[in-house]
């Protein structure tokens, strides 16, 4: 009966999984076997998670950052498991591409049921096949049904309802666990702070309904700016913040002066005069050897102080420009 559903009814596949608790165990187990379904990768940021130490032994890559790990948010349980699901899926999307990612918190909200399930088929004829059909069958159904509402409860927690970007709740955690990347690795990371030049007179003389169409219109662009691996969110008002992993400031600088070219080149008023914006970069770079123990909290916060003392040095200078600044710690 297992063969026959495998042979029917599943295309060929390359999933990721993200969870390594009992959900991402039930999804490892369910699938390992299946003929058509290649589990190319696995990630939790606990890297003794069950699912990840089983994924080790089967040779499956597993992804676990385990330095990046987020603290706890004082929201309720269904926010803390989304949460971690978008950390790792953008971890587990930095390392693979191409692939379906199946939520294995999501399957551990039922995973009580799946052991009623097996306590209820196991004097069954043909139990195992009756239970991998129907654990499988149950599997589906979560990607199917829950996994778009669960989607949907991540789009509304942590992006900005105008513009589809990422909110600043989603920013703080990014931020934090970037530069606690950078605090064990040492590579470079940028953070640039953008702001619209005059948006005020935009909003007094063409009304809030065009303030915002440019929010929106600066969004796409600054979206469009941004590689995978980054993380673009609207700030507040018309601040916006990318971050930008694994990159210096002579690369943040060639990104922010074409971001401000693609600006003025492509946004207008409704007077057709051109929408400018004024971008403070800073960048991070970590000696790892001599500062083992940097605190991660206290070190983001200066990374957020200094692109925001670069992006007030290019308001008072003119605007429409950037400028950049470097933390080197420790201090050459």
């Amino acid at each position: 009966m297992a063969e026959n559903l495998q042979d029917e009814e599943i295309e060929p596949v390359d999933i990721g999984i993200i969870g390594g608790g009992k959900g991402g165990t039930a999804l490892l187990q369910a699938l390992k076997d299946i003929p058509q379904v290649n589990i190319v990768g696995i990630c939790d940021i606990n890297p003794k998670a069950p699912a990840v130490l089983i994924a080790r032994e089967m040779g499956i890559d597993t992804y676990t950052d385990s330095g990046q790990l987020i603290l706890e948010q004082s929201m309720d349980w269904l926010l803390n498991v989304t949460h971690k699901s978008i950390t790792q899926r953008h971890i587990l999307s930095r390392e693979l591409s191409d692939i379906t990612v199946i939520d294995g918190h999501i399957a551990e909200l039922i995973w009580h049921l799946l052991l009623d399930l097996q306590d209820s088929l196991k004097d069954t004829e043909d139990a195992d096949d009756s239970l991998y059909a129907l654990v499988w069958t149950v599997i589906q159904r979560i990607v199917n049904i829950a996994q778009p509402v669960h989607r949907e409860l991540e789009h509304i927690a942590f992006h900005d309802p105008l513009t589809g970007l990422y909110s600043r709740h989603m920013l703080r955690q990014f931020i934090e666990r970037e530069t606690s990347h950078v605090c064990r690795n040492g590579q470079p990371l940028s953070l640039a702070i953008l702001d619209i030049d005059h948006f005020k007179d935009v909003n007094d003389k063409f009304g809030h309904d065009v303030g915002d169409q440019t929010l929106k219109d600066l969004a796409d662009l600054f979206r469009n700016s941004c590689r995978a691996t980054d993380l673009a969110a609207r700030y507040g008002g018309e601040e916006f913040i990318a971050v930008l992993p694994s990159t210096s400031q002579d690369a943040s600088l060639i990104w922010a002066e074409r971001m401000r070219e693609r600006v003025e080149e492509s946004l207008r008023r409704p007077d057709d005069e051109k929408v400018t914006i004024s971008i403070g970069v800073a960048t991070l770079l970590v000696d790892t050897e001599a500062n083992p123990n940097l605190s991660i909290q206290v070190t983001s916060d200066l990374l957020f102080k200094r692109a925001d003392n670069a992006l007030y040095e290019a308001k008072n200078n003119g605007r429409n420009r950037v400028v950049t600044s470097e933390i080197s710690i420790p201090e050459k």
